[in-house]
C-alpha cells in the first residue's frame, strides 16, 4: 500500500461522508485500478530477479505469493511417536514384497550361451570429470554422507579417486555394497495426507556416487537400446508429446472417413500397481540376457550385483526406521532403474495375437491399447447412430 493510494482512500472517504457520490465513485474506480497496478508491480519485482538465476527460489516465491502450502508431514498422521511412525511407513512400503513368491535368479550357466565374455569398457578420466561437473548440487545426500555439492565443487581433485572406484566396480562386476542402501523419504500423494496406508509414496535417496557410476555404465553399455518404438518414456527423443502424437495419429487413421469402411476405436488405459517395486529380478535378468540390448557378460554380472541384496531405511524428521531387504523391484531415484524397467516390460505386447488390430502405446508403467473394429460389421445398424451410448451400455458387438 503506497502513500499515494492511502491519500486517495482518505479523499474517497471524505467524498462519501460529505455526500459527493459522483466524486466518491470516481475515486473508488481509481483506487481499484491503482491497487491492481501496485499488486502487479509488487509480484513482478518479487519474481523477476529470481526467474533467470534461481529457478527453485522462483517456484518457491510463486507458491508463497499464491498462498500454496508445501508438503507438510507434521499433521495428525505424524504424532509425537515418530519412531513408531517410521516403522509403520517402512512396513507399508515393504508389504507388497511379503506376498511375492521367491524369485529364482538365473545362474551364469543359464545365460552363458546368450552372452559373450570380453573385457568390459571403462570410462576415461575425462568422462568421470564431466559426470561430476553435471551433478545437481541441490540433490539430497544419500546414506554415504557425501553431498553432491562436494563432488561437484571439487571435481578436479576427486576425479582420479572416483575414476578408480568406478573402474574397479566395472572390472570386478560388483556393484558397491554401500551404494545399495537407500534412504526412503515418504512423500504425500495428496496434501494434507489423511490415510497413512495409501497417501504416501516412497522416493529413494541414493548416494550421489552411485548415480555417477550408473550413468557411466549406461552410457558405455546401452548406447543403442533395443527398446520397442511404442515406449515413449526414458528413451531418446521421446516424451509425453510423442506419445500423444502417436495416439492421435492412430485414432485419425482408423476413423478417417476416406477408408472403405468407417472404423471405430476402443481405447483401454492400464496403470500397473507398484510397477517399479514389483519387478521380478529373475525375470528381468533373463530378459537382459535374451534381449539384444547388450551381449556383454560383464554388464550382466554387474547388473545382477546391482539388483541383489538391496536394502532400505525410511527417514522422517531425522528419525530412521529399521533396515529391511528389498527382494524385488528397482529403486525409484536410481539412474539404472528406468532403463531396466523398460527392458522388463518391453515384450508385454508379445502375448497379443498378430491377427488382432491392436496398437499399444507405452509410457513408463502406463500403457494404452487401441483396438480397431469395423462398426458396420460389428454393430447393429439401428444403433450405429449413437455408438457411444450403446458402448457404455455394453451393446457394442450385438447382432
Amino acid at each position: 500500500m503506497t502513500a499515494y493510494i492511502k491519500k486517495e482512500i482518505k479523499a474517497r472517504q471524505k467524498a462519501y461522508t460529505t455526500g459527493n457520490m459522483t466524486k466518491y465513485r470516481q475515486l473508488a474506480d481509481k483506487i481499484i485500478t491503482l491497487i491492481k497496478k501496485a499488486k502487479a508491480e509488487f509480484y513482478s519485482s518479487k519474481v523477476k530477479s529470481k526467474r533467470k538465476h534461481d529457478a527453485a527460489k522462483w517456484h518457491r516465491t510463486i507458491s508463497q505469493l499464491a498462498g500454496f502450502e508445501g508438503d507438510n508431514l507434521n499433521n495428525n498422521l505424524i504424532s509425537d511417536s515418530t519412531p513408531d511412525t517410521v516403522e509403520i511407513l517402512q512396513n507399508i512400503f515393504t508389504k507388497p514384497w511379503s506376498k511375492l513368491p521367491e524369485t529364482i535368479i538365473p545362474s551364469l550357466e543359464d545365460v552363458a550361451s546368450s552372452l559373450r565374455q570380453e573385457n568390459p569398457p571403462t570410462p576415461s578420466i575425462g568422462q568421470v570429470k564431466t559426470a561430476l561437473k553435471q551433478l545437481n548440487s541441490k540433490k539430497a545426500t544419500g546414506s554415504d554422507g557425501i553431498p553432491a555439492w562436494v563432488l561437484k565443487r571439487y571435481w578436479e581433485e576427486l576425479a582420479p579417486i572416483v575414476h578408480d572406484i568406478i573402474c574397479a566396480s566395472i572390472k570386478e562386476c560388483e556393484y558397491p555394497t554401500a551404494y545399495k542402501h537407500a534412504l526412503v523419504i515418504p512423500v504425500p500423494k495428496v496434501n494434507p495426507p489423511r490415510d497413512i496406508e495409501n497417501d504416501f509414496r516412497q522416493i529413494s535417496i541414493l548416494p550421489q556416487m552411485a548415480k555417477v557410476l550408473e550413468k557411466l555404465q549406461l552410457k558405455l553399455n546401452l548406447p543403442s537400446s533395443r527398446i520397442n518404438d511404442n515406449q515413449h518414456a526414458f528413451t531418446s527423443k521421446r516424451s509425453t508429446v510423442s506419445a500423444l502424437t502417436n495416439i492421435s495419429q492412430n485414432w485419425f487413421n482408423v476413423t478417417d472417413n476416406t477408408h472403405s469402411a468407417k472404423n471405430g476405436v476402443h481405447a483401454l488405459f492400464i496403470d500397473f500397481r507398484k510397477a517399479f517395486d514389483l519387478v521380478d529380478h529373475g525375470i528381468l535378468l533373463r530378459k537382459l540376457a535374451e534381449m539384444n540390448v547388450t551381449k556383454a557378460l560383464s554388464f550382466w554380472l554387474w547388473t545382477r550385483s546391482f539388483l541383489e541384496d538391496r536394502r532400505q531405511q525410511v527417514k522422517l524428521a531425522g528419525t530412521l526406521s529399521s533396515v529391511k531387504p528389498c527382494p524385488a523391484g528397482v529403486p525409484q531415484g536410481s539412474v539404472m532403474s528406468p532403463a531396466l524397467f523398460n527392458i522388463h516390460i518391453n515384450d508385454i505386447e508379445n502375448s497379443i495375437s498378430d491377427g488382432l488390430s491392436i496398437n499399444i502405446c507405452k509410457y513408463v508403467n502406463t500403457r494404452m491399447t487401441v483396438h480397431r473394429t469395423k462398426w458396420c460389421h460389428k454393430v447393429h445398424p439401428a444403433i450405429c447412430r449413437r455408438p457411444l451410448k450403446h458402448y457404455k451400455n455394453g451393446l457394442i458387438g450385438t447382432k
